[in-house]
C-alpha cells in the first residue's frame, strides 16, 4: 500500500514540476514578446512620417523577438494608428507548445502582450531659418515652403494649436529684414545722418538691416541696449540702403534722374529716386527679402509667412543663422517684448527650461556670397572693407568662419542645430553645414528640392519625443 502512495505522489511531484517549467517559458516569452513591442512601437513611431509604420514595427520585432524563440511561433502583429497620429497602439500574439503539460491534456498555450505609445512633443521653440536667395526661385522654393509646411503641420499634429509650441521664421539673403515697427533696435543717429528721409526718395525704410561686424556683434546674441546713447549705440542696427548709381555700372536697378552719369560713392552722395519704385527691383530697398516672423503659438501666422518667401538676393548664410538665435536667445526677451508665455514667463524662455528644447533648422542651397563692384550686402561694398579685405574670395573665407563662430556658440547653449544642403551646393558649405549641425545625424544633403519634404518630416520626427504610456 506504501508503494503505491510513494509512486503517485512521485508522479504528482513531477506534474507539478513539469507543470512550473512550462509557465516559467510562457512567462519568459511573455515578458519578451512584451519588451520587443514597447522597442518596436518606439522605434517606428520615431520615424512614423517617413516610413511604413507596420513595415517598421515588423523588422524592429524581428529583430528583438527572434524566430522560434523558447520554442515560440512567429508573433502576429496588429498596428493602429489614431487620427492624429499621436497614439499608436500594439498588439502581439504567438504560441508555445508545452512539454510537460501535455501529460494532463493542455497542447498549446496561447500567449498576447499588448503596448501604447504616446506621440508627445516636448516644449520647443523653434526658429526655421530658410534660404530665399535668386538661386532658390523656382520649383526649389515652392518645394521648400511644401516641405516646411509639412513639418509645421506635423509639429501641431493637425491641430489649429499644440501646447508649449512656437516657432518662427527668419528668411534670409545677402541681409535679413526685422520689420518696418522695430524702430526701436534701429541706430537712430547714425541713420538720420546717413539717410534721411530725403535720401528713400518716392518710398521708405523696408526693415532690413546690415551686419554689426564694427563691434564684432555679427557673431553674438547681444540684444539692443534698452536705451540708445552713445555708449549703447554699438548694440544697434544700422538701415540697409542700397544707393543709387549711374554709369558704367548701371543696372536695371539702380534708377536714378542724376543731371548727369558721374559716379556717386555709397552712403556720402545720395540722390533722389525716379518714380515709381519696386522694393524688390529698384530702388534703396533692393533685394530686401522678406520680413522675419517672431516665434508664435498661432499655426496660421507661421503658414502665412512661409507662404509669403520670395527668392531674391545674394547669400550671407552666418547672418541667417544669427538672428535664428536672437530669436531663440533669452538675452533678446525685452527686445521681443512677447505676449506669448510659459508658466508666466515671456519667451525667449532661459536655456535649460526643465521639459523645453531650443532647436533651429537651417537650410541653404549655396556658398557664402562676396562680389566685387556695384553689389552691396549687409557688410556693404566689397570696396569698404568692412569684412577686413578687399578680396572676395578672403571676405567669403571670414564669413565661413562667422558661421562656424555662430553655430558652435548656439550648440554651446544647448540649441539643436537642424541643417540642410540643398541642390548640392558645393562641398565648402556641405562641409560647413555637416559642421555646424548638433551630430552627424542632424545633417541632410538634399541632392534635389523634392528630396525635402522627406527631410523635414525626418526632423519633425525627431522634434517628437516619444514615451510608452501604457
Amino acid at each position: 500500500m506504501t508503494l503505491p502512495l510513494i509512486a503517485i505522489s512521485f508522479m504528482a511531484m513531477i506534474g507539478f514540476v513539469g507543470t512550473s517549467v512550462d509557465l516559467a517559458r510562457e512567462q519568459l516569452i511573455q515578458s519578451r514578446l512584451l519588451f520587443s513591442l514597447d522597442a518596436a512601437g518606439l522605434a517606428a513611431g520615431s520615424t512614423m512620417n517617413t516610413a511604413n509604420i507596420e513595415a517598421e514595427v515588423a523588422k524592429y520585432m524581428g529583430a528583438n523577438f527572434p524566430a522560434g524563440y523558447l520554442g515560440a511561433a512567429i508573433p502576429t502583429i496588429s498596428v493602429q494608428v489614431s487620427a492624429d497620429k499621436a497614439v499608436i497602439t500594439l498588439t502581439a500574439n504567438t504560441t508555445v507548445d508545452p512539454v510537460f503539460m501535455q501529460v494532463f491534456g493542455v497542447n498549446t498555450l496561447s500567449i498576447s502582450a499588448s503596448s501604447q505609445i504616446t506621440r508627445i512633443a516636448t516644449g520647443l521653440e523653434l526658429a526655421m531659418v530658410l534660404d530665399n536667395t535668386g538661386s532658390m526661385g523656382g520649383s526649389s522654393l515652392a518645394s521648400l515652403k511644401s516641405a516646411a509646411n509639412n513639418l509645421v503641420d506635423i509639429l501641431y499634429g493637425g491641430k489649429a494649436t499644440a501646447k508649449n509650441l512656437w516657432i518662427g521664421l527668419v528668411p534670409f539673403s545677402h541681409t535679413v529684414n526685422i520689420g518696418t515697427s522695430r524702430t526701436n533696435w534701429l541706430d537712430a543717429d547714425y541713420n538720420n545722418a546717413n539717410y534721411p528721409t530725403s535720401a528713400w526718395g518716392p518710398t521708405t525704410w523696408a526693415g532690413c538691416v546690415d551686419a554689426r561686424e564694427a563691434y564684432g556683434m555679427d557673431v553674438t546674441d547681444d540684444a539692443p541696449a534698452a536705451v540708445y546713447n552713445a555708449t549703447t549705440a554699438k548694440t544697434f542696427f544700422r538701415q540697409y540702403f542700397w544707393p543709387s548709381k549711374c554709369g558704367s555700372w548701371n543696372y536695371s536697378h539702380t534708377y536714378c534722374n542724376w543731371a548727369s552719369n558721374a559716379w556717386k560713392s555709397p552712403e556720402n552722395n545720395l540722390t533722389t529716386y525716379s518714380s515709381p519704385l519696386n522694393t524688390l527691383d529698384q530702388g534703396p530697398n533692393y533685394d530686401c527679402p522678406q520680413p522675419i516672423t517672431a516665434m508664435t503659438s498661432n499655426k496660421t501666422t507661421i503658414l502665412n509667412a512661409i507662404n509669403a518667401m520670395t527668392a531674391q538676393g545674394a547669400t550671407h548664410i552666418n547672418l541667417g543663422l544669427v538672428w535664428g538665435w536672437h530669436m531663440l536667445s533669452p538675452t533678446w526677451k525685452a527686445a521681443w517684448s512677447s505676449s506669448e508665455t510659459h508658466e508666466g514667463e515671456a519667451l525667449p524662455l532661459a536655456y535649460g527650461k526643465a521639459h523645453m528644447n531650443k532647436a533651429v533648422v537651417l537650410l541653404s542651397d549655396g556658398e557664402n556670397t562676396m562680389y566685387s563692384g556695384d553689389i552691396r550686402t549687409a557688410y556693404g561694398y566689397l570696396s569698404e572693407n568692412r569684412l577686413g579685405t578687399t578680396n572676395a574670395d578672403t571676405a567669403i573665407g571670414k564669413l565661413n568662419t562667422r558661421l562656424t563662430t555662430v553655430c558652435n556658440s548656439m550648440k554651446s547653449k544647448g540649441i539643436y542645430v537642424y541643417t540642410i544642403a540643398l541642390n548640392n551646393p558645393g562641398t565648402t558649405v556641405q562641409t560647413l553645414l555637416k559642421n555646424c549641425a548638433t551630430a552627424d545625424n542632424y545633417y541632410f544633403n538634399s541632392p534635389t528640392a523634392a528630396d525635402l519634404r522627406n527631410i523635414f518630416s525626418a526632423i519633425a520626427d525627431s522634434l517628437s519625443n516619444l514615451r510608452v504610456s501604457k
